[in-house]
């Protein structure tokens, strides 16, 4: 499972980036997972929430949002949301095309325990 790999990554950027918020605790991140990141969603935030045992991000929420990749046709310029195995155009049906986005992971945010909260 790549996801335990990838879980312990994005928590080492959550903590990195948290340093500088104060001592509290991480309250929820939002993550973006690309359709053709190879990434599934369901074992990320169980691996999350597994790696996060221990540390100042335990027991956070966990917002994913999935991305679509866009298809985009050289040939008469149609954009779409590709899917995994479609390798033609919709509208025209040639099988000349590219692929924009919906291949990566991204933590978008996080939210921290404010001072007061405690």
């Amino acid at each position: 499972m790549h996801e335990i790999g990838i879980a312990q990554e994005v928590l080492r950027i959550i903590e990195e980036q948290a340093r500088g918020h104060g001592p509290g605790a991480v309250r929820s991140a939002q993550l973006s997972i690309g359709a053709l990141s190879g990434v599934v969603a369901e074992s990320l935030e169980f691996a999350l929430e597994v790696c996060a045992k221990g540390t100042r991000a335990e027991g956070m929420k966990i917002v994913i949002r999935n991305v679509p990749a866009r298809g985009i046709c050289r040939n008469c310029g149609r954009e779409w949301d590709f899917a995994p195995g479609q390798m033609e155009c919709p509208a025209c049906q040639n099988s000349d095309i590219r692929l924009d986005g919906g291949d990566d992971l991204r933590v978008d945010s996080f939210e921290m325990e404010d001072e007061k909260d405690k």
